[in-house]
């Protein structure tokens, strides 16, 4: 009763990484063209009262995001030498996708924070954090690097 299941096959392994870390990467591509779409048809600012608190808070978080998700990666050590990739991935899947929901949530608290304070240059900084952190951190990255 207490032996955990394998939800992931270790010869299907790196191909759900792929999968996994293509459509965080398209969620935020997609978030962010939403983001710029709403900006533009609305037109407005929702709080221009706590704009500079709320400009703060973005880079702040913005900031926090990519320094943790660099500290997971960290912590994530690629497969030894003739090691079963399979079985390695099934192993650090968890991490990785905490990695990568760092970098996206980051990525996509800027770009919600930018879009109601009107700041074109927080949502887009906001993309770019979370995408360089995702390219950064892509599977093949976390395969190869120590």
């Amino acid at each position: 009763m207490d032996e955990q299941q394998q939800t992931v096959q270790p010869e299907n392994a790196d191909t759900v990484a792929k999968i996994i870390h293509g459509a965080i990467i398209g969620g935020l591509v997609i978030a962010l063209a939403v983001f710029l779409f709403l900006q533009r048809a609305v037109g407005q600012e929702f709080a221009a009262g706590i704009g500079p608190g709320l400009r703060i808070a973005g880079y702040a978080l913005l900031a926090t995001a990519g320094v943790g998700s660099l500290l997971v990666r960290g912590r994530i050590k690629p497969p030894a030498g003739g090691a079963d990739v399979g079985r390695w991935w099934t192993d650090v899947m968890p991490q990785a996708v905490v990695v990568w929901a760092l970098a996206e949530g980051g990525g996509l608290t800027a770009m919600v924070l930018g879009w109601i304070i009107g700041d074109t240059t927080l949502l887009a900084l906001g993309a770019a954090v979370g995408l360089a952190l995702l390219f950064a951190t892509r599977p093949g990255r976390l395969r190869s690097e120590s």
